[in-house]
């Protein structure tokens, strides 16, 4: 007896399992009503073949994916075949099939070797063909600046190394779009997971970025926290690939939170799953902490998790805000004394408060690079994007940012 789980839209459910229902081997074991349900069948390794809808709720490349992890057979039933192919279901059967026909497909589909998981990350490949740098800006809780060294970081790297991206992937407080003064703040991020699950996501970058300047184009997080759902890791990692495919370097915003990071997470409701497919696919992270006795605290305790242990050997860590009224004289020696004390860490590179740029920066929808070239924070990150593996481009000077209908947010 062949068990069947059945995942298509109402359309067309009643029509499957009546027809299945009268062939003597088959069972219709499972009615999912959305991804969520049909996720949980899978994990369970609930049924021998799974017939997925093209148009089932929340139906798509990423949930075929975590369905080929389970080594769940996935039959597709579509009238089109070319968009279940683009997901990674091998085998189409037409909606408008006969009992007989559905019933052959659905015994082909359980006789098959179980198709395995696309990779997160597509291959690289060597020459020309191979994708820049994605540069994943991470660091501890309480705001220690961590969006305005991405996008001064960012900004810097398009006047040195050549065209970059600024990817907001934070899913708890996405800021970018407000930081740089961009007033249509529709989700980009959003728009290009929903075109990667789809499996067109080269033509969807040229709608859902932002061209701040020739050299440098911005990627909008989520207008809210809520929309998180929107932003699967699974596609995001496709959506990073595709965007260091076509920049020289990719720097991408996230959230400091990363639980659950462990096995034992609900796999239905990973709300921070997004920041750890950027660090899973990053080339290189930066940490960021706030120069402050609290702030340095919490990146000792940062670098002692698991997430922390795993990224170490290959990040650069940046203590922002570094003054004398948190730390006291010399704070640059205190900072780097302390950090080699309890983390071990040496070489770790400073940025000094300068709340007057950063202030100036912020009303006028600027990076802090761009409104205060000459500041010491400036200088400092402009330093820290000569230490980070990126594309040796001398053919790309820098240039002054020419703003092309870009509006600047109202203070």
């Amino acid at each position: 007896m062949i068990e069947v789980v059945v995942a298509v839209d109402v359309e067309f459910e009643a029509r499957v399992v009546s027809a299945l229902g009268t062939i003597p081997d088959i069972e219709v074991i499972r009615r999912p009503a959305d991804e969520v349900e049909l996720l949980a069948a899978g994990a369970a390794g609930v049924g021998d073949v799974v017939v997925l809808g093209q148009h089932f709720l929340g139906a798509d490349a990423e949930v075929v994916r975590r369905l080929h992890a389970h080594a769940v057979r996935v039959l597709g039933l579509a009238d089109d075949p070319a968009v279940l192919t683009d997901w990674g279901v091998p085998t189409t059967v037409s909606p408008w099939a006969t009992p007989e026909e559905l019933a052959a497909a659905v015994r082909a589909a359980a006789a098959a070797v179980p198709t395995p998981p696309r990779p997160a990350e597509p291959p690289r490949t060597a020459g020309g063909g191979a994708p820049g740098p994605v540069i994943a800006v991470w660091g501890t809780g309480g705001a220690p600046g961590r969006s305005t060294v991405a996008a001064a970081l960012a900004h810097t790297l398009a006047r040195t190394a050549g065209p970059t991206v600024l990817v907001d992937a934070d899913t708890v407080a996405a800021s970018q779009a407000a930081l740089l003064g961009l007033l249509d703040d529709a989700p980009q991020i959003a728009a290009l997971c929903r075109a990667a699950a789809s499996g067109g996501t080269a033509a969807a970058l040229a709608r859902h970025v932002s061209v701040i300047d020739e050299h440098f184009a911005v990627v909008t997080g989520l207008s809210r926290a809520e929309r998180w759902p929107e932003v699967r890791p699974g596609v995001l990692a496709e959506v990073l690939t595709a965007l260091a495919r076509a920049y020289t370097c990719t720097v991408v915003d996230v959230s400091d939170r990363v639980d659950p990071d462990d096995p034992y997470a609900d796999p239905h409701y990973d709300r921070h799953g997004a920041t750890r497919a950027v660090l899973d696919r990053a080339d290189h992270v930066v940490v960021v902490a706030a120069g402050d006795p609290i702030g340095l605290q919490r990146l000792v305790r940062l670098l002692e998790t698991e997430r922390g242990i795993a990224v170490r050997d290959d990040c650069t860590v940046v203590v922002n805000r570094v003054r004398a009224g948190s730390v006291g004289p010399g704070p640059e020696a205190r900072i780097r004394a302390t950090l080699e004390r309890f983390a071990g860490l040496t070489g770790v590179h400073l940025v000094p408060d300068d709340r007057a740029a950063a202030d100036a920066a912020l009303l006028a929808g600027r990076t802090l690079t761009e409104s205060a070239p000459h500041s010491a924070a400036s200088r400092a990150v402009t330093a820290l994007a000569g230490l980070l593996p990126v594309p040796d481009t001398p053919d790309a000077p820098p240039r002054r940012s020419r703003r092309r209908g870009r509006r600047r947010m109202g203070a």
